[in-house]
């Protein structure tokens, strides 16, 4: 089951590795690389052009799962796992090496890897864009032949939307009269602002592997959890419907026979699909032992899959560095974007220094210049709105900087 939409300047994307087999044709030598094409055209993302991708990983808990002894996930579900980095054509070469930022960087002759937890994270997202060696940085990959691209993934949405698969059907939505993708980050957000008890919830249940017996208790602790019905709006309410009908269910397909409490084993499918979606394209990876082998091994199974990527060093390669200080900075970014209401961010935006503004515009310049180049290289597995959350901060911040500058002399 694949599902991908685009929405704003990026692409939402929900992928269920599992049901990719039947989307392909019976000749096809390898179904999943025909997968990627077949989403490719319908999406117009030009994966016939030869790039060289860099990556590094930001918020990489490794596993996402409900500590047991805690009765809470592991790991900030606020903080979205970022696979991202650097990505030029491969006929545009650069020359480049840590010598080429010493000085404006003012590294340290003692400094031998650019590293963003040393050299640029001192806090939250505002606190980092504050720091002028960022601003360096991404003026250098402004006006290099460097685009940015990135996966982020919203880990509460990516398990949530196991429940949702598995009450409702693609078919009866439509059918009345609602758009899936939004319908899911409608399904999100009536649980993201409840999370605390919908993580002792999961414990109970030992989520995501339901027992079939316990099918009816689950479904309606979460109605329970949700409120009452009156008070939702239209789609809450469809919603809450097929939570109701499912209590009566035999079987929630997706959340049986699964490890208890594991809601991501590991984050391996998203290091593949950059491989497998941009074949013709060299991928070049930070060294990460728990994925690396994984992913040599799930590529070697398939039939007709190019040798194209490598695990290498970070500090042998200036690009992978770079690659970690774009997927810090953007890290750090999903987190406050997340975490702040948008009172919060029209306070913080009012009382930006102007060092900041331009950090933050430089960002947003650098997304959309990607996103022009290719619509592939941003993607978001999470709540559709997200993507406007982001864009509409961003606007609020252009708006600021030109009534700055109309109030000068």
């Amino acid at each position: 089951e694949i599902m991908p939409s685009l929405v704003g300047s990026e692409m939402c994307i929900r992928d269920r590795v599992g049901g990719a087999c039947s989307m392909a044709k019976e000749e096809d030598i390898d179904p999943f690389v025909s997968m990627q094409q077949e989403l490719c055209d319908m999406w117009r993302i030009n994966n016939q052009k030869k790039y060289v991708f860099y990556y590094d990983e930001s918020n990489n808990c490794r596993k996402f799962w409900i500590d047991d002894s805690k009765q809470q996930f592991n790991s900030d579900y606020k903080a979205d796992f970022v696979l991202g980095g650097l990505v030029r054509k491969e006929e545009e070469k650069v020359e480049a090496s840590i010598e080429t930022f010493r000085k404006p960087l003012m590294l340290q002759a003692n400094v031998e890897e650019i590293k963003f937890k040393n050299l640029y994270a001192k806090g939250n997202f505002l606190q980092c864009v504050q720091e002028r060696r960022l601003f360096e940085t991404l003026s250098w990959i402004d006006k290099s032949p460097f685009y940015i691209h990135y996966t982020n993934v919203n880990n509460l949405f990516y398990t949530l939307v196991e429940i949702f698969d598995s009450i409702v059907e693609f078919d009866e939505i439509s059918e009345f009269g609602y758009d899936y993708f939004k319908l899911k980050s409608v399904f999100y957000y009536m649980f993201e602002g409840k999370a605390d008890t919908l993580q002792a919830l999961m414990f109970k249940y030992k989520y995501p592997n339901i027992q079939k017996e316990e099918i009816g208790s689950f479904c309606n602790d979460l109605l329970f959890l949700l409120g009452r019905r009156r008070e939702m709006r239209e789609e809450e309410k469809f919603l809450a419907g097929m939570l109701a009908r499912a209590a009566e269910l035999d079987e929630l397909i997706f959340l049986h026979e699964n490890d208890d409490y594991v809601m991501q084993d590991n984050y391996v499918e998203f290091y593949i699909d950059p491989i497998r979606k941009y074949q013709k394209s060299k991928h070049i990876f930070d060294e990460e032992t728990t994925v690396q082998d994984m992913v040599k091994k799930q590529i070697a199974m398939g039939d007709n899959m190019a040798d194209n990527f490598e695990f290498v060093k970070s500090e042998t390669d200036v690009f992978v560095q770079l690659s970690d200080v774009i997927a810090g900075i953007l890290g750090k970014m999903f987190k406050y974007i997340n975490s702040t209401s948008v009172n919060q961010r029209r306070k913080d935006v009012e009382s930006l220094a102007k060092l900041q503004i331009d950090n933050i515009l430089l960002i947003d310049k650098l997304r959309t210049e990607a996103n022009r180049e290719n619509s592939g290289f941003l993607c978001s597995i999470g709540p559709c709105d997200a993507i406007g959350t982001l864009d509409r901060f961003f606007e609020m911040v252009k708006v600021e900087r030109k009534s700055r500058l109309n109030r000068e002399p």
